[in-house]
């Protein structure tokens, strides 16, 4: 008998058997604060064959089940995460979970040629010029063609340092 397949829209922390299929569309590497050489999480964005996304989070103490075996764009199922408050500061997807990894969770590479590789979260270039229009805390993709940029400006806040590189972009239709 074959496993239901969820689809992202349908997770709920009700349950941590959610049994995915997803591209991972975007993964980083976040460095660890107190020392910036050693990984302290992976993050993902994955996403489903209707074009759903969620993010994912591979914490330090597991990193190293699955470190070599994910890979950005390639397809995989998954099942058995912990489901959490998607309550980052810069939300990677407007949905309003999260998934974290545990050692328990379940991945394996798959291959469907049915299954899309549209990955990009495009928004058309009138959106971006008007500020009502843009949710600064999500993750999109632009086509443009780079006209101006600043100088790279530091901030500092706290102990804590941000790097700013302001750039303007002209819509190239």
């Amino acid at each position: 008998m074959a496993t239901q397949i969820h689809d992202i829209k349908q997770i709920s922390s009700n349950s941590m058997q959610w049994n995915l299929k997803v591209r991972v569309v975007r993964m980083w590497i976040m460095p660890d604060c107190f020392n910036p050489q050693i990984p302290f999480s992976i993050e993902l964005v994955l996403q489903d064959s209707k074009g759903d996304r969620i993010h994912a989070t591979i914490g330090k103490y597991v990193l190293k089940f699955f470190r070599n075996k994910i890979h950005e764009l390639r397809l995989y199922r998954m099942n058995y995460f912990v489901v959490g408050p998607n309550n980052l500061k810069l939300r990677t997807t407007t949905h309003k979970l999260k998934l974290t990894f545990t050692q328990k969770t379940f991945v394996e590479e798959t291959n469907d040629p049915s299954f899309h590789m549209n990955i990009f979260n495009l928004r058309p270039f009138h959106q971006l010029t008007n500020e009502h229009d843009v949710d600064e805390t999500e993750l999109l993709d632009v086509v443009g063609q780079i006209v101006t940029y600043e100088d790279v400006k530091t901030y500092n806040q706290g102990d804590d340092q941000s790097f700013l590189i302001n750039v303007v972009l002209e819509d190239d239709q």
